[in-house]
């Protein structure tokens, strides 16, 4: 039987038991990061580049975005994680892996915690949070992008068409022996 490092939780006691139709008694997910630009997927997860993978890979059991909502809303820059909420940087990891954030890019500076190690000292350092973008607006086209001929077809301005020779586009997809043709 596969021997598991001791921070990585169980397939049975992990969140993934319930999300998996696996049957088998191996961890999951047991795949490699993906990167992407200044950012990788791991876990259902974007991370940014700088937040340690081995610290992805190994998250403690109920702490990391993915089952902590604290770590989640406080610890993620328009979605991307950079670092744990401060209970979990603060009650788990000791100050381990810094010493928390706050709010969204707002790391913990109450006194109790000035001894750990700061985020934007160590693995964050010369990174502008403010200018993490969000994986959407890499992906998505924005909407002024798309013309009306994409969608409605190349029709005549005035309405005056032809009877024999209909655009055929998104909107308008009639055509002989097409879907619509009943």
């Amino acid at each position: 039987m596969l021997k598991l490092p001791s921070k990585m939780p169980r397939f049975n006691d992990s969140i993934w038991r319930y999300l998996s139709d696996d049957e088998d008694d191996e961890p999951y997910p047991n795949e490699e990061p993906f990167h992407y630009g200044e950012r990788y997927l791991y876990d259902y997860q974007w991370y940014h580049e700088k937040f340690p993978e081995e610290w992805a890979l190994c998250h403690e059991e109920g702490t990391g975005p993915g089952q902590c909502n604290n770590c989640a809303e406080y610890g993620s820059v328009n979605e991307i994680f950079i670092g744990y909420c401060a209970n979990c940087a603060m009650y788990i990891y000791e100050g381990a892996r810094g010493r928390g954030f706050i709010d969204v890019g707002v790391e913990n500076s109450d006194a109790s915690v000035l001894d750990y190690p700061s985020a934007f000292e160590t693995y964050l350092k010369d990174v502008d949070i403010g200018a993490i973008e969000p994986i959407e607006s890499e992906i998505q086209a924005p909407i002024d992008d798309i013309d009306d001929k994409d969608v409605y077809g190349d029709y005549p301005e005035n309405g005056d068409y032809p009877e024999d020779d209909m655009d055929v586009g998104i909107m308008n997809c009639h055509f002989e022996g097409g879907y619509n043709e009943f």
